[in-house]
Parts: C-alpha cells; sequence; structure tokens
C-alpha cells in the first residue's frame, strides 16, 4: 500500500467540492449520576446525555474533515500529525473513500455523518495564522459567498458548565459565516481564559 500523499490546504483552491463528511465530537459526555441498582442492591454511576452545543461555544467540534470534490479525488483534512512527533496544524490527506455515516452506540460522543450544512462548489483558501513556517492554527475555505473557518483546537470541558477553547490540540472547531453550522451567533464564554487559551467570538 503506497503512503497517503499529504497536502497543504491551499491543495483545495479552485477544487469544486461536491461532499463534505466529518466526525463530529460532543463537547461533553453529560452529567453522571448516582443510580440504586435495586436488582443487584448497588449504586452505580450513569452518564446523562452527550452534550453538542453550549451557547457559550460558537463552533462545531470534529476530530476531522473529509472531502469529496467533483474530479473523484478526496482528501481528509486533520490537525494533528500521528506519527509521535507532536505536530499540530491543519493539513490534508489524500484518501481512497470517504467515510460513511455511523450508528453509534448509545450515549457516545461521536458521530459521523454528512456536513449537509456545508455549502459546495468552487473553493478557495487562506491560512489566518500559524506557528512556524508550516503549522496553521486558523484558516478559511471560501465557498461561493460563505467562509467556512477552521481552527486546530479543542474544547475542553471544566465540569462546571464552563468550556474553553484550547489551541494546539487534535480537534478542528469550524464556523460557517461567523457561527456554528445551523445555528444564530452564539455569546463569547464568560469566564476569562486560562493559560495558553483564547476566547472567541
Amino acid at each position: 500500500m503506497k503512503p497517503s500523499a499529504i497536502h497543504a490546504l491551499s491543495y483545495l483552491d479552485s477544487q469544486d467540492i461536491v461532499r463534505w463528511f466529518g466526525t463530529e465530537m460532543a463537547l461533553s459526555e453529560g452529567q453522571q449520576a448516582r443510580i440504586w441498582n435495586e436488582a443487584e442492591a448497588r449504586w452505580q454511576v450513569e452518564c446523562g446525555p452527550a452534550v453538542w452545543t453550549h451557547p457559550s461555544v460558537p463552533f462545531l467540534q470534529l476530530t476531522h474533515i473529509e472531502v469529496q470534490l467533483r474530479n473523484g479525488a478526496q482528501a481528509r483534512l486533520l490537525s494533528q500529525l500521528d506519527d509521535g512527533s507532536g505536530y499540530y496544524g491543519l493539513y490534508l490527506v489524500e484518501i481512497d473513500k470517504a467515510a460513511e455515516p455511523g450508528n453509534e452506540e448509545p450515549g457516545s460522543i461521536f458521530r459521523t455523518r454528512e456536513l449537509a450544512e456545508l455549502p459546495v462548489g468552487p473553493a478557495t483558501t487562506a491560512i489566518l495564522r500559524q506557528n512556524g513556517p508550516n503549522a496553521v492554527i486558523e484558516a478559511c475555505i471560501r465557498v461561493g459567498r460563505h467562509e467556512i473557518r477552521l481552527l486546530a483546537a479543542e474544547v475542553y470541558d471544566r465540569a462546571t458548565g464552563v468550556f474553553d477553547i484550547v489551541e494546539g490540540d487534535e480537534s478542528i472547531l469550524l464556523q460557517l459565516d461567523g457561527a456554528r453550522p445551523g445555528h444564530l451567533p452564539q455569546q463569547t464564554a464568560s469566564s476569562p481564559a486560562a493559560s495558553g487559551e483564547r476566547s472567541y467570538p
């Protein structure tokens, strides 16, 4: 098997995107509760439903995004090299076949689905911010009049109802036209950012 080709985001420039897929990651596993199991005469811990959205997080959080192009090519957008190097930054890898919607188990914090809320058509890319010459931290993909903003970062649940956005992690945060796709613009997190963290509009 030949190694997958790695590309910069500019690989998508002038390409015609026809479909988006992605694996969405919940913001939190949900609250835990101690439940008395009468049949076994013991307490057990159960988790509530996963939290997928929150007013203070105006992003869709994904582990990766897959792009299908009109010319038949397919690519996966990632933010971490899985080689032990510790590299973080947005990049593309060519793939043979895109993911299909999954049948995740109840309570799972992952769900693979078509990202039908994202626009399709000819694309152009722009790098908004990077660390060093190669590590792209923030970028955007423009399709028609729409702008998809991408951030190499992850949402951390502080277990107090407060969520922080931490850059340099393996997830990808996505906005469409300045908001979480399919949602109205959300409020900025009210808590001050900790060291190495930022608040985002």
